[in-house]
C-alpha cells in the first residue's frame, strides 16, 4: 500500500475504518457477548477486548474503539481534502506521519483479508 498515493492512502484507511466502526456497532448491538450490566453501551467495546485479551496489548486494542475509528477517519479525509486543494499540505509537519499511519492499517487490513 506504500504505492498508493497519500491523498489515496488516507481516503482508503478513512472508509476502511467508517466501515469496520459501523460492523462492530452492530456487533456490539446485536451479540450478547458485549453487553455489560456494569457498565453504560459506550464502554462495552473497551471491556469486551480487556476481557478477552487482558494486559498492555488487550488495553491498547480496547481503546481504539468505533468512536476513536470515526474520529481518525475525519482526521485521515481533513489532511486528504488538503492534500488535493494544495498537495503541499501534505508536507506540513503531521500530515507525513499521519500518512504513515493510513498505511500501516491499510496493510494490516490486507493481511487480515488473506
Amino acid at each position: 500500500m506504500t504505492d498508493l498515493p497519500p491523498t489515496d492512502a488516507l481516503r482508503l484507511a478513512a472508509q476502511l475504518l467508517l466501515d469496520l466502526a459501523d460492523r462492530a456497532d452492530e456487533d456490539i448491538d446485536t451479540n450478547l457477548y458485549w453487553r455489560s450490566q456494569l457498565h453504560p453501551r459506550e464502554h462495552w467495546f473497551s471491556n469486551g477486548i480487556d476481557n478477552a485479551c487482558g494486559g498492555p496489548a488487550g488495553w491498547l486494542a480496547s481503546m481504539f474503539t468505533p468512536v476513536t475509528a470515526r474520529a481518525l477517519a475525519g482526521t485521515f479525509r481533513a489532511w486528504a481534502d488538503m492534500g488535493e486543494l494544495d498537495p503541499n499540505q501534505l508536507h506540513q509537519a503531521g500530515c507525513e506521519e499521519t500518512v504513515e499511519v493510513a498505511r500501516s492499517l491499510l496493510a494490516t487490513a490486507k493481511e487480515f483479508a488473506r
